[in-house]
C-alpha cells in the first residue's frame, strides 16, 4: 500500500491521539503519536513528518511553542492545531505564526482527514518550491559560469559589480543590457545578476520575446483581466507582477514590435503596470535584465527600435564574450560538459583524447558555447568508449583564412569555392585594420569603417579587441 505522507499526532489525550492515528493509519497515512510537546519534538527530529497535528493546550510546553519549534526544525512541515472553543483566539495566534489550518474539538475524523489531505498537498508543493529554488540557485550563480581567461575574468567582476547596485527606492535597480552572439551565455550572465545580489531569494523570470508573437507576449508580460478578450475566461498576473521582488529578464528584446516597445518603456520609468482589460495600475518592484544579439543601433537608425527605450534599458551594458574570444576556456568547458552529461545520463566517466582537445581548439565555433555543449552531448551519448576521440566530435577541422578581398569603392570580391565565410571573422579582421590604420583613434577609426563610436565601443567588446601594450 502506497504511503500517502507522514504524520505526528502530538495529544496528551491519549484516546484521542490513538484514534486519529488508527484513522488515518486505515486511510494510508503512517503516524507517530508523542502525549508531550517534549517528546513530539524528539520524535519529529527523528522521523521527519510531513503533517503535524497539534493539541494548542498541553502539559508543561503548550502547542503555540510547540508549532514556533517545530517550524524552525522543519521548515516544509504543515501543522494542524487541534482546539477547544474556549480556545479559537490561540488557534487564530497559531495560523499567524504559520500553522496550516486549525480543527475544532470534538474532532471530526472525516473533516480532519481532508485537512490532512490538503495539508499533505501543500506540503509537497512547498517541498517541490524549495527545491526548484535551491536547484536555480546552484545553477545561477557566478561560479557556474565557467573559464579563468581575461575576457571571462572581466565578465564575472562585472556581474559582481553590477549585481551589488541596488537603489533605496522600490524597483531603483539599474537596468542591465547583456549583448553578444547567439549562444554565448546571456541567459547565465543574467542569472548570475539576479543570484548575486540581493533580490536572489525573489523569483527569476524569462521569457524569450522572438518566440511569442506580439499579441501573446504582451498578455504574458502584462496579464489580463477576465473578459479582457475573447479566451480571457479568468484573470492572470503577468511577468512583470509574478518578478515582483526579483528579477525579469527579457531576453531578445531587439524582437519586440514597436508598439509593444512603447508600453515596456512606460512600465520600466513609472515602476508600475495595468493589466489588459483592467482600469487599476499596480506598483512593482522589478528588476529588468535584457538581452539581445541584435545590432541595436542599426536597429534604431533603421527606425525598427525606439531610441527612448533604448537608453532606457542600456544604463549598464555588458558584453559576453564569443568563445572563439576565450579560447583558454574551451578545454575546460569541454570537460565541465562532459561531466554535466555524465551526471544526468548516468554514463561512466569519459575523457577527451588529447587530439580531441587539439580539434576543439582549432575550430572556430560559430554556435559558440551552445554548439560546444551539443558536439561533447553528442560524443559522449553516441560512443561507449571512455575515451571521446577525434572522429567522435564530427568537427570539419579545416581552418582557411577568409577568401574576400574590399576594395576603396565598397565593392567585395568573394571566393566562396574556398570554404564557406565566418562573417564574425572578416568583421573582427575589418576593424583590426581600421584601429591599426588609425593608430587606435577610435574617433578615425569609426570613421573609416563608417559607422558610429558607440557602435565600434560595442564591437570592441563584443571581439574583445585591445589596444597594444
Amino acid at each position: 500500500m502506497t504511503i500517502l505522507g507522514h504524520v505526528l499526532i502530538i495529544d496528551d489525550e491519549r484516546i484521542l491521539a490513538d484514534s486519529i492515528a488508527a484513522y488515518l493509519e486505515h486511510h494510508g497515512f503512517s503516524t507517530v503519536v508523542a502525549f508531550s510537546g517534549e517528546d513530539g519534538l524528539l520524535r519529529a527530529e527523528s522521523t521527519s513528518p510531513d503533517v503535524a497535528i497539534v493539541d494548542v493546550r498541553l502539559p508543561r510546553m503548550n502547542g503555540i511553542e510547540v508549532l514556533r519549534r517545530l517550524r524552525e526544525m522543519l521548515p516544509t512541515i504543515e501543522v494542524l492545531m487541534v482546539t477547544a472553543h474556549a480556545s479559537v483566539a490561540s488557534a487564530v495566534d497559531a495560523m499567524k505564526l504559520g500553522a496550516f489550518d486549525y480543527v475544532m474539538k470534538p474532532v471530526d475524523l472525516d473533516e480532519l482527514r481532508f485537512v490532512v489531505d490538503k495539508a499533505r498537498t501543500h506540503q509537497r508543493m512547498r517541498q517541490e518550491l524549495t527545491y526548484l529554488k535551491s536547484r536555480d540557485r546552484r545553477s545561477g550563480g557566478i561560479s557556474d559560469i565557467v573559464g579563468e581567461s581575461a575576457p571571462i575574468r572581466v565578465l564575472k567582476e562585472q556581474i559582481e559589480r553590477v549585481a551589488a547596485l541596488e537603489g533605496t527606492d522600490r524597483g531603483a535597480a539599474p537596468t542591465v543590457l547583456i549583448r553578444g552572439e547567439t549562444g554565448v551565455g546571456k541567459e547565465m550572465a543574467a542569472r548570475a545578476i539576479h543570484y548575486q545580489s540581493p533580490r536572489s531569494n525573489g523569483p527569476f523570470i524569462e521569457i524569450n520575446c522572438a518566440a511569442i508573437p506580439t499579441a501573446l507576449l504582451e498578455a504574458e508580460l502584462f496579464g489580463y483581466e477576465r473578459g479582457a478578450y475573447t479566451d480571457a475566461k479568468t484573470a492572470k498576473a503577468g511577468l512583470f507582477e509574478a518578478a515582483d521582488g526579483g528579477t525579469l529578464f527579457l531576453d531578445e528584446i531587439g524582437h519586440v514590435e514597436l508598439a509593444l516597445q512603447i508600453k515596456l518603456l512606460k512600465v520600466i520609468e513609472q515602476k508600475s503596470v495595468r493589466r489588459l482589460g483592467g482600469l487599476r495600475t499596480k506598483t512593482v518592484n522589478v528588476r529588468i535584465v535584457t538581452a539581445t544579439n541584435r545590432d541595436l543601433e542599426k536597429a534604431i537608425a533603421d527606425g525598427e527600435f525606439r531610441d527612448d527605450l533604448y537608453y532606457r534599458i542600456n544604463a549598464i551594458t555588458l558584453v559576453v564574450p564569443t568563445l572563439r574570444s576565450r579560447a583558454g576556456d574551451i578545454v575546460a568547458l569541454a570537460r565541465h560538459f562532459l561531466d554535466h552529461y555524465r551526471q544526468q545520463y548516468g554514463f561512466p566517466p569519459k575523457v577527451l583524447s588529447p587530439e580531441a582537445e587539439e580539434a576543439l581548439l582549432a575550430y572556430s565555433w560559430p554556435g559558440n558555447v551552445r554548439e560546444l555543449a551539443h558536439v561533447i552531448e553528442r560524443a559522449a551519448l553516441l560512443h561507449a568508449g571512455r575515451v571521446v576521440s577525434v572522429e567522435h566530435l564530427g568537427l570539419n577541422r579545416e581552418q582557411r583564412p577568409e577568401p574576400i578581398l574590399v576594395a576603396s569603392d565598397g565593392s567585395v570580391q568573394v571566393d566562396f569555392a574556398a570554404g564557406p565565410i565566418v562573417l564574425e571573422n572578416v568583421e573582427r579582421a575589418l576593424i583590426q585594420e581600421a584601429l591599426r590604420a588609425s593608430s587606435w583613434n577610435r574617433a578615425r577609426a569609426a570613421e573609416l569603417l563608417g559607422i558610429s563610436r558607440e557602435t565600434l565601443r560595442y564591437r570592441l567588446e563584443k571581439f574583445d579587441l585591445r589596444p597594444p601594450a
